[in-house]
């Protein structure tokens, strides 16, 4: 599905790995060449798991950047009208890929804590909360027109409401705090520079998207505008698009 890495251009951790296994085979100390046997076996392990991570990153990623198309455009084919916001799509015939696109990001996010890597552990907590908020948006769906006067439907509407807010809120930390990381600051590289720049206005974006949506449903615009869709959208490519960057999709920003 997804291209895999460019062999030329093996992972930092390979590269280390390949490094402590020439330096075992070198070592004439037999205690000292098991220690450095571990190590490369170890480093092995973790790049392959970095690899891993990637993958679901690219998979967060293109599912996020095609949602908004998929669902408006799926509805408008067969005749449907743009809904007031993403979430609506689910009283639609679109409603079933609305679901299972949701509850595929919350399998992936809570895939990314398969085996913690040094230094990932904000990263894997972070990720199985957006998992639970992920699943909560497609389990408690937002109230649709004729529920809205229905006591029940509207508990639903508020849990709808929080899940989807938290995680926005996440996506936006996801793509201005942990992905903008790196082991060695002072040692940056040019793409890694660029990278950031990417997840820093990704962040925004979202967090901007986030705030306009809080000034929307207090302003109240015209239902012909299908604000909040749009903004939804805007939020959703950004965070798509900042995972796509992240998961190095057809090499992009991608270090030399």
């Amino acid at each position: 599905m997804f291209s895999r890495r460019d062999p030329a251009r093996p992972h930092p951790l390979e590269v280390e790995s390949s490094a402590a296994f020439h330096r075992a085979d070198a070592a004439a100390d037999p205690g000292k060449k098991h220690e450095l046997l571990g190590e490369a076996q170890r480093l092995a392990g973790q790049g392959a798991l970095s690899d891993a991570y990637s993958y679901l990153q690219k998979a967060v990623g293109l599912i996020a950047v095609t949602l908004p198309l998929v669902v408006a455009g799926g509805n408008r084919l067969s005749g449907g009208e743009l809904q007031g916001s993403i979430s609506a799509y689910y009283y639609t015939h679109m409603g079933n890929y609305f679901v299972g696109s949701l509850f595929a990001l919350g399998v992936f996010f809570l895939s990314y804590h398969y085996r913690p890597l040094p230094k990932y552990q904000l990263d894997n907590y972070l990720s199985n909360v957006a998992s639970i908020m992920a699943l909560g948006v497609a389990l408690f769906p937002t109230a649709s027109d004729a529920e809205r006067a229905s006591g029940g439907a509207k508990t639903v509407a508020v849990l709808h409401l929080a899940f989807a807010c938290t995680l926005f809120v996440l996506l936006a930390v996801f793509s201005l705090f942990l992905f903008t990381k790196t082991d060695d600051p002072s040692n940056m590289t040019a793409r890694k520079r660029q990278r950031n720049r990417v997840y820093r206005i990704c962040g925004a974006v979202i967090a901007g998207a986030i705030v306009m949506v809080v000034v929307t449903e207090g302003a109240q615009p015209p239902e012909s505008w299908h604000a909040l869709f749009w903004l939804e959208s805007i939020a959703v490519v950004a965070f798509g698009i900042s995972w796509l960057v992240k998961g190095e999709l057809l090499g992009l920003l991608a270090d030399p």
